[in-house]
């Protein structure tokens, strides 16, 4: 049988998490290219003995260059129609999923997106995101559903045509799918979306290594910063294709969106004595990297 669905899982790292979420990857139609990003536990030896009992399941072993350069490695393998990214830290409802590539068959739709369940870290109630009144989208006119997208690669599936687009390095510890997302989705144009919940997030602490969560810490280097520099970088993909003008009130939406987000944790912050102080390295960031802010 010729398989649909090729789903590349970038692995650093996360020995307490890889199995299960290959567990749930595991469908007769679906190929799935493990990438070990250079991990120092017992990461890589568990993905070998997974894939050497699973044959739709391929482990590669490159050196640490982060999540970009392993899905690039894995793009280049691709021979499905479709293909699409799990963080190996979460796990897929495996049957939603693969439904949502076969509705993009049906309907000749090159992305695809889905709801997902979102775990916190030390929160035991889970919650969803947002359920959506169209299921067809053509984003020249459903601009505002742009900007209610979420800046993952994780939640969506894309056809094969648009891997040329996502074959770019990147110099982002955090953020990096945030340069990429919104710029095929405008690239592309349609999009199909699925109310079906396909996939399950699970954030982890800044303890246990999360780079998500790193992301979210705005006194680190790589948080603020790292969100801005992926900004920027994600408008020049959209300067560069001429396209900008078209959904630049949409981009700059999604940008105070995340820029509020990451500051409404410094304001909540247990952790976070000298509020005064922060505030004051906020206004620096804001200023270095967009001037007159």
């Amino acid at each position: 049988m010729e398989k649909l669905l090729t789903i590349i899982v970038p692995v650093y790292n996360t020995q307490d998490y890889v199995i299960r979420c290959l567990e749930s990857l595991n469908h007769p139609n679906i190929n799935v290219i493990v990438v070990d990003d250079g991990s120092t536990d017992r990461s890589g030896d568990l993905i070998d003995l997974y894939c050497q009992n699973h044959p739709n399941f391929h482990a590669i072993h490159t050196e640490n260059k982060g999540a970009t350069h392993a899905r690039l490695t894995a793009l280049n393998l691709i021979n499905t129609p479709y293909f699409s990214f799990v963080d190996s830290d979460d796990y897929i409802n495996t049957k939603n999923y693969f439904n949502l590539c076969k509705n993009m068959q049906y309907f000749n739709y090159q992305a695809g997106n889905g709801r997902t369940t979102v775990y916190l870290p030390n929160l035991n109630i889970p919650f969803k995101s947002k359920w959506w009144a169209k299921s067809h989208l053509d984003f020249l006119y459903d601009k505002q559903e742009l900007s209610n997208i979420s800046c993952a690669l994780w939640d969506k599936i894309w056809h094969y045509d648009c891997a040329t687009l996502f074959n770019e390095t990147s110099n982002q510890k955090v953020y990096e799918d945030l340069e990429f997302v919104y710029y095929v989705l405008a690239k592309k144009r349609y999009m199909f979306h699925t109310n079906k919940l396909i996939y399950n997030y699970c954030m982890r602490s800044k303890k246990q290594n999360s780079t998500s969560a790193l992301g979210l810490d705005i006194t680190k280097e790589d948080g603020l910063r790292g969100l801005i520099t992926a900004i920027n970088s994600m408008k020049d993909k959209f300067t560069r294709d001429d396209i900008l003008k078209d959904y630049e009130e949409e981009l700059n939406s999604i940008s105070i969106k995340l820029i509020y987000q990451r500051i409404y944790n410094v304001l909540k912050s247990k952790e976070i004595v000298n509020k005064e102080q922060m505030a004051q390295l906020i206004l620096q960031i804001l200023d270095k990297y967009i001037p007159n802010s």
